[in-house]
């Protein structure tokens, strides 16, 4: 006759379906998921009351900026690449009244726009309206 054995069996947990359980519940987190909807905010700006909105229209001053980098100054015509000569037309124009129209075509550079901005700011020009020009 066999006696049972007094020794203490090790107890142990099998993880091999736990592995599974968690991967079938990562995969229907992904396929359930919104991801293209949640990239974007809606934000509500903030209104303010002292803020007036001035539109320029007394002034003789314009510059347009257009995308293949011709900039026009009161009709004349320059290219973006040389600044030099855009600094020194901006320098000749009249700023009595400090204000000036800056129209952009939508497509055009960043970096033309603040460039020209930095140099009316330069010199003296502290109302700047800034248009959008649509093709």
């Amino acid at each position: 006759m066999k006696f049972l054995n007094q020794q203490k069996s090790s107890f142990s947990i099998e993880i091999t379906p736990l592995i599974d359980i968690v991967f079938l519940l990562v995969i229907f987190f992904v396929v359930t998921s919104k991801v293209g909807d949640s990239q974007f905010l809606s934000l509500d700006l903030p209104k303010t009351e002292s803020f007036e909105y001035n539109i320029v229209e007394s002034t003789n001053n314009e510059i347009s900026i257009l995308a293949d980098g011709s900039v026009y100054i009161n009709g004349k015509a320059l290219n973006i690449s040389n600044i030099k000569e855009i600094e020194q037309v901006i320098f000749e124009l009249d700023n009595t009244d400090n204000s000036i129209i800056l129209s952009a075509e939508a497509s055009s550079l960043h970096i033309w726009i603040v460039g020209i901005m930095d140099i009316l700011n330069k010199y003296g020009f502290n109302e700047v309206q800034i248009r959008t020009i649509e093709k």
